[in-house]
């Protein structure tokens, strides 16, 4: 093949692309609409708690909030598989989250059951700096001294196996 030929093919290309694979739509635009259109018209119950709490200003708790988001990519790129994907997404995803949420006692919802209650933050104390360059608090870490043997003498075994056992971060760009 000449030189002009590849260069009118590539040109050809270029102005005739390939279709581009198809791209899933979404079904909820917003974790907001997934929340009222969806999920809590699917949730609907009896007003007598009985299968759990619920706050109607849910994007007030940070935790509910990772949660449903969680819940809403994984309903939209689940429900385009027709056989099993919402049957997966209720099992997998949807039953555990809503159980650990809507706990009477102790999900994000348990002391909003007469009208919303903020939340408060877990105390906490920061981490010493000489943690951060362990491979369990730093993607950056060097991973290469985390062996079983060297775990099994370690000061900390437990915070070894945590990094030893967790999947290696992909390179940084």
């Amino acid at each position: 093949m000449s030189n002009d030929e590849s260069a009118q093919r590539d040109l050809d290309d270029w102005l005739e692309p390939e279709p581009e694979e198809a791209v899933q739509t979404l079904l909820f635009t917003s974790l907001d609409s997934f929340v009222r259109e969806y999920l809590v018209v699917m949730l609907a119950e009896h007003h007598d708690g009985r299968r759990g709490t619920w706050c109607r200003q849910w994007w007030r708790h940070p935790d509910a909030v990772a949660r449903l988001a969680t819940m809403w990519r994984s309903f939209e790129y689940l429900s385009a598989d027709a056989a099993l994907g919402l049957s997966t997404w209720w099992t997998q995803h949807a039953d555990p989250h809503l159980a650990v949420l809507r706990d009477p006692d102790t999900g994000a919802f348990a002391g909003c059951a007469g009208g919303h209650v903020d939340p408060e933050p877990l105390p906490v104390d920061p981490a010493p700096d000489e943690l951060m360059s362990h491979p369990a608090f730093s993607l950056i870490a060097d991973r290469s001294a985390l062996t079983p043997e060297a775990i099994r003498h370690s000061q900390n075994p437990w915070l070894d196996w945590i990094a030893y056992t967790h999947p290696n971060p992909p390179p940084l760009p």
